[in-house]
């Protein structure tokens, strides 16, 4: 028969006197030996971490998951708005998400993006320079469409 202290280390361990007495109270308590108690403590205070540890997480985790999740969605929203309806002047977009009923959040988020590319759209104000690039951000390929040169005077 094997010892199950065989593969044990013996060691000399100081404790302040407070927390001999709490580890004898609880070793009685528990109805096991001070050296069990003390082991036992020892092997579930990982597992005590790892549970506190996950209990902080777990919702910090879902609601990342859940920003994340309205993100998306919010975006594919954009891009389905303005993307394949393609809207050609801001009174057709409102339109259009009142016929949908669209969320007020989608609804802003969507006018601004529509804001954005028609601002995009626009010739950029030429300081001097020889060239002016405009991207027609309409098209889902999102390409430079035009490369003009003022003509001068």
């Amino acid at each position: 028969m094997s010892d199950k202290t065989a593969d044990a280390y013996k060691f000399v361990l100081r404790l302040p006197k407070p927390l001999m007495r709490r580890l004898k109270q609880q070793a009685k308590r528990n109805s096991v030996s001070l050296n069990t108690e003390i082991v036992n403590q020892l092997e579930g205070y990982e597992a005590a971490t790892l549970k506190r540890t996950t209990e902080i997480m777990q919702p910090l985790l879902e609601e990342a998951v859940r920003a994340s999740a309205a993100t998306a969605a919010g975006v594919a929203a954009e891009v389905m708005l303005l993307g394949i309806f393609r809207p050609r002047t801001e009174a057709d977009l409102l339109e259009h998400l009142e016929q949908i009923d669209a969320p007020k959040e989608l609804a802003e988020r969507a006018l601004a993006a529509f804001r954005t590319s028609e601002a995009a759209k626009q010739p950029e104000k030429s300081h001097g320079s020889s060239a002016t690039i405009s991207a027609d951000m309409a098209t889902t390929t999102g390409t430079f469409t035009t490369l003009r040169t003022p003509e001068k005077k």
